[in-house]
């Protein structure tokens, strides 16, 4: 009989739906046949969930502040809770105990009222390890899609978007899906309407996106674009490619969650271990009502224990 891979999986900010679905998704059958999963989070947090428990599973307490905690509310201590759980489960995959961390949601005002220099976990991921090279890729079922920048505000995205990281993005997505897919076919997304309209719309594809093509073909990537957005997921959605890349957060989200909302996951490719976690947010609207559906989360971990 063989052994199960180990998963470790975080709680999440504990004033959000994380514990709650952490919880709902290794007692679910999908979870337990694939992995053990191993839950990281604080003592008094966990406690809480114990008794919902129905199999064997390991815990690590990363802390145990021992404070009331106001569930759907952001605050220093749910972010503390988070970080150290983060931390915790981190080392605990850079030992070698697994090869795969799954994370529920964290909160980024919680992260910030906490004192983290980091906006989410994409990034304290990447510096806890020394990642160079990262990305955030968001995959739903056989869809992959990777955005080049991430939580920025619209009128920042221009400014911070370059060869450099154009290149960096699609290389470091298309390195992980080739664990799955050889030689993946990309279709990249332009920024401006129409894709600038031959700059009549912008100038960002002729002076950033289309030199970035076109030294990635010379390295013989398979790939197209610039292609107006709406084009691009018509193409995709016809199973056309196997990874789109977007300019930007939202160019990927919408047309994510308007194909299949409950079954995204949200990848970090680039890190010395898999690593997935639900493609939605820490809810605290419907946080402490048992309503949260874990689909997203039992994705991200079977996804997780499936491609080590």
């Amino acid at each position: 009989m063989m052994l199960k891979p180990k998963v470790a999986i975080t709680i999440g900010d504990p004033a959000g739906i994380g514990p709650e679905i952490v919880f709902r998704a290794i007692n679910s059958l999908e979870v337990q046949r694939v992995c053990s999963p191993v839950i990281f989070g604080d003592k008094t947090v966990i406690n809480k969930y114990l008794k919902t428990c129905k199999f064997n599973t390991e815990f690590v307490y990363s802390s145990n502040f021992n404070k009331k905690i106001t569930i759907g509310k952001p605050s220093k201590i749910s972010g503390l809770v988070a970080c150290e759980a983060i931390k915790e489960a981190v080392k605990y995959c850079t030992k070698g105990l697994t090869k795969s961390l799954v994370t529920a949601p964290v909160s980024k005002e919680s992260f910030k009222l906490a004192g983290l220099k980091v906006p989410g976990h994409t990034e304290l991921l990447a510096e806890l390890t020394n990642a160079k090279n990262y990305c955030m890729m968001m995959i739903c079922k056989d869809i992959n899609s990777v955005m080049v920048t991430r939580h920025l505000p619209l009128n920042a995205i221009s400014n911070n978007l370059t060869k450099e990281n154009i290149i960096s993005t699609i290389k470091t997505a298309s390195d992980f899906i080739k664990r799955y897919i050889k030689n993946p076919k990309i279709i990249v997304c332009a920024l401006n309407p129409h894709g600038g309209d031959n700059g009549i719309l912008g100038t960002e594809e002729k002076q950033i996106i289309i030199p970035a093509i076109r030294q990635l073909k010379k390295e013989k990537y398979n790939l197209t674009g610039p292609t107006p957005p709406d084009v691009a997921w018509t193409q995709i959605k016809n199973k056309n490619y196997d990874l789109v890349v977007g300019m930007y957060h939202d160019q990927i989200m919408i047309p994510l969650k308007l194909i299949n909302a409950q079954k995204i996951i949200n990848v970090t490719a680039g890190l010395p271990f898999v690593r997935t976690s639900p493609g939605h947010g820490t809810a605290f609207d419907i946080a402490g009502k048992n309503i949260a559906d874990e689909s997203s989360m039992i994705e991200a971990i079977i996804f997780a224990s499936k491609r080590l």
